[in-house]
């Protein structure tokens, strides 16, 4: 491999590393990049709550959307699966456990059978 070539296959590999950051989200929750999506993951006490979104923020309905999110609970990995509100505008879920802290990771699949993650730190 050429000088040149290998520095574009390491720029190729660092590119992950560039992705939008966790950050709050307008609920309070983690703000995550899932595949084309942003995802708010909010947790109190067992309630597990999802909010999706565009690549712009802007909030989409759920329904048709499906999330399983594999959480560490009491420091055991607990699969949590989630469902669309009836308002359609989140999933939600209930933990085993009371959450002391969100972390891990939520698997999304959209209306197209397309599935993306996200994880939350």
């Amino acid at each position: 491999m050429r000088p040149k070539q290998l520095v574009l296959a390491l720029a190729l590999l660092a590119t992950p590393a560039f992705a939008h950051e966790p950050r709050k989200g307008p609920n309070g929750g983690e703000l995550v990049d899932a595949g084309s999506y942003h995802i708010e993951v909010i947790g109190r006490g067992t309630a597990i709550e999802v909010l999706v979104s565009d690549a712009t923020d802007k909030p989409l309905p759920t329904t048709g959307f499906k999330v399983l999110a594999i959480m560490v609970i009491d420091g055991k990995t607990q699969r949590i699966a989630l469902e669309p509100t009836a308002d359609g505008k989140k999933l939600a879920g209930t933990a085993p456990a009371p959450l002391t802290s969100v972390k891990g990771v939520v698997q999304l699949t959209d209306k197209d059978g397309k599935t993306a993650t996200g994880r939350i730190n």
